[in-house]
Protein backbone atom coordinates (compact mmCIF):
# COMPACT_ATOMS: atom_id res chain seq x y z
CA UNK A 1 0.00 0.00 0.00
CA UNK A 2 2.91 2.73 0.93
CA UNK A 3 4.45 1.86 -2.06
CA UNK A 4 1.29 2.19 -4.84
CA UNK A 5 0.92 5.73 -2.55
CA UNK A 6 4.30 6.73 -3.25
CA UNK A 7 4.54 5.85 -6.56
CA UNK A 8 1.44 7.99 -6.99
CA UNK A 9 2.75 10.73 -5.57
CA UNK A 10 5.79 10.90 -7.56
CA UNK A 11 3.44 10.29 -10.86
CA UNK A 12 1.40 13.14 -9.88
CA UNK A 13 4.18 15.23 -9.31
CA UNK A 14 5.89 14.25 -12.45
CA UNK A 15 3.04 14.70 -14.32
CA UNK A 16 3.13 18.38 -13.38
CA UNK A 17 6.54 19.18 -13.53
CA UNK A 18 6.58 18.17 -16.97
CA UNK A 19 3.37 20.87 -18.23
CA UNK A 20 5.74 23.68 -17.18
CA UNK A 21 8.24 25.28 -19.54
CA UNK A 22 10.65 27.95 -18.67
CA UNK A 23 12.03 30.21 -21.20
CA UNK A 24 14.85 33.05 -20.87
CA UNK A 25 13.09 36.27 -21.83
CA UNK A 26 16.03 38.04 -22.84
CA UNK A 27 14.71 40.52 -25.61
CA UNK A 28 14.03 43.91 -27.00
CA UNK A 29 10.75 45.60 -27.63
CA UNK A 30 10.29 48.58 -30.06
CA UNK A 31 7.54 50.97 -30.78
CA UNK A 32 5.98 54.64 -30.98
CA UNK A 33 5.97 56.87 -27.96
CA UNK A 34 3.16 59.59 -27.36
CA UNK A 35 3.81 59.85 -23.77
CA UNK A 36 3.52 63.32 -22.32
CA UNK A 37 6.44 64.96 -19.80
CA UNK A 38 4.89 67.33 -17.30
CA UNK A 39 7.82 69.48 -15.71
CA UNK A 40 7.67 70.62 -12.08
CA UNK A 41 11.05 72.51 -11.97
CA UNK A 42 14.49 71.60 -13.01
CA UNK A 43 14.93 68.23 -11.62
CA UNK A 44 11.65 67.39 -11.20
CA UNK A 45 9.01 65.65 -13.85
CA UNK A 46 5.87 63.90 -14.37
CA UNK A 47 6.28 61.34 -17.30
CA UNK A 48 2.62 59.96 -18.79
CA UNK A 49 3.84 57.01 -20.43
CA UNK A 50 1.84 55.42 -23.14
CA UNK A 51 3.79 53.55 -25.48
CA UNK A 52 2.73 51.32 -28.49
CA UNK A 53 5.19 47.86 -28.63
CA UNK A 54 4.88 47.16 -32.74
CA UNK A 55 6.98 43.76 -32.08
CA UNK A 56 9.21 41.88 -29.46
CA UNK A 57 12.19 40.21 -30.28
CA UNK A 58 13.34 37.38 -28.10
CA UNK A 59 17.00 35.70 -27.91
CA UNK A 60 15.30 32.68 -28.59
CA UNK A 61 13.16 33.05 -31.51
CA UNK A 62 11.15 30.17 -30.21
CA UNK A 63 9.88 32.28 -27.27
CA UNK A 64 6.11 32.47 -26.89
CA UNK A 65 6.60 36.01 -26.13
CA UNK A 66 8.55 36.41 -29.45
CA UNK A 67 6.23 39.04 -32.36
CA UNK A 68 4.03 40.38 -28.90
CA UNK A 69 3.18 43.68 -29.90
CA UNK A 70 0.79 46.17 -27.88
CA UNK A 71 0.33 48.75 -25.46
CA UNK A 72 2.25 50.12 -22.69
CA UNK A 73 0.75 52.94 -19.85
CA UNK A 74 1.62 54.24 -16.60
CA UNK A 75 2.80 57.01 -14.81
CA UNK A 76 6.13 57.62 -13.47
CA UNK A 77 7.66 60.66 -11.49
CA UNK A 78 11.24 61.44 -12.05
CA UNK A 79 13.23 63.45 -9.26
CA UNK A 80 17.28 63.16 -10.14
CA UNK A 81 18.26 59.93 -10.74
CA UNK A 82 15.47 58.75 -8.87
CA UNK A 83 12.24 57.31 -10.88
CA UNK A 84 9.13 56.56 -8.98
CA UNK A 85 6.11 54.73 -11.10
CA UNK A 86 4.12 51.68 -11.98
CA UNK A 87 2.35 50.70 -15.38
CA UNK A 88 0.69 47.59 -17.49
CA UNK A 89 1.07 46.61 -20.57
CA UNK A 90 -1.48 44.98 -22.89
CA UNK A 91 0.04 42.46 -25.14
CA UNK A 92 -1.27 40.07 -28.03
CA UNK A 93 -0.01 37.37 -29.29
CA UNK A 94 0.21 36.06 -32.89
CA UNK A 95 -2.23 33.56 -32.22
CA UNK A 96 -4.79 35.78 -30.56
CA UNK A 97 -3.38 34.87 -26.70
CA UNK A 98 -3.17 38.01 -24.47
CA UNK A 99 -0.63 38.46 -21.59
CA UNK A 100 -0.95 41.34 -19.02
CA UNK A 101 3.07 42.10 -17.58
CA UNK A 102 2.95 44.94 -14.49
CA UNK A 103 5.70 47.16 -14.55
CA UNK A 104 7.91 49.42 -11.74
CA UNK A 105 10.11 51.69 -12.53
CA UNK A 106 13.12 52.55 -10.23
CA UNK A 107 15.35 54.72 -11.50
CA UNK A 108 16.81 56.58 -14.66
CA UNK A 109 20.45 56.62 -15.77
CA UNK A 110 22.66 59.30 -16.90
CA UNK A 111 21.69 58.70 -20.78
CA UNK A 112 17.71 59.06 -19.72
CA UNK A 113 16.99 55.28 -20.24
CA UNK A 114 14.14 54.30 -17.23
CA UNK A 115 15.27 51.05 -15.58
CA UNK A 116 12.79 49.08 -13.56
CA UNK A 117 11.04 45.50 -12.99
CA UNK A 118 8.42 43.51 -15.51
CA UNK A 119 6.14 41.10 -14.36
CA UNK A 120 3.86 38.75 -15.61
CA UNK A 121 0.17 38.90 -14.54
CA UNK A 122 -2.37 37.27 -16.05
CA UNK A 123 -3.31 36.09 -19.80
CA UNK A 124 -5.48 34.06 -21.87
CA UNK A 125 -4.58 30.66 -23.92
CA UNK A 126 -0.60 30.04 -23.78
CA UNK A 127 -0.15 32.54 -20.99
CA UNK A 128 -3.15 31.59 -18.42
CA UNK A 129 -1.11 30.42 -15.83
CA UNK A 130 2.13 32.24 -16.78
CA UNK A 131 4.40 33.41 -14.27
CA UNK A 132 7.69 35.51 -14.32
CA UNK A 133 9.35 38.80 -14.67
CA UNK A 134 12.93 40.33 -14.63
CA UNK A 135 14.24 43.82 -15.42
CA UNK A 136 13.99 46.54 -18.10
CA UNK A 137 15.87 49.24 -19.59
CA UNK A 138 13.30 52.13 -21.56
CA UNK A 139 14.82 54.17 -24.02
CA UNK A 140 12.52 57.05 -25.69
CA UNK A 141 14.07 59.06 -27.80
CA UNK A 142 12.44 62.65 -27.39
CA UNK A 143 12.73 64.18 -31.19
CA UNK A 144 10.60 61.79 -32.23
CA UNK A 145 9.40 59.21 -30.49
CA UNK A 146 10.88 55.51 -31.31
CA UNK A 147 10.60 53.66 -28.00
CA UNK A 148 13.05 50.61 -27.60
CA UNK A 149 13.08 48.55 -24.20
CA UNK A 150 15.31 46.16 -23.53
CA UNK A 151 14.35 42.99 -21.40
CA UNK A 152 15.92 40.63 -19.01
CA UNK A 153 14.53 37.75 -17.08
CA UNK A 154 12.26 34.94 -17.21
CA UNK A 155 8.59 33.12 -17.87
CA UNK A 156 7.47 29.99 -17.05
CA UNK A 157 4.30 28.66 -18.77
CA UNK A 158 2.29 25.71 -17.35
Amino acid sequence: MMMRLAIAAFAVAAATQGHAEAFNSDGVASGQSTSELIEFGPDHKVLNSRITYTKFEMANKSHPMNQLSGRCFGTVELRGGAADGNGVCVLDGLEGDRVLMGWVARRMNPKGEIIGYWTVNSGTGLYLQASGGGTFTSNVNQANGTAVNTLRGAVTLR
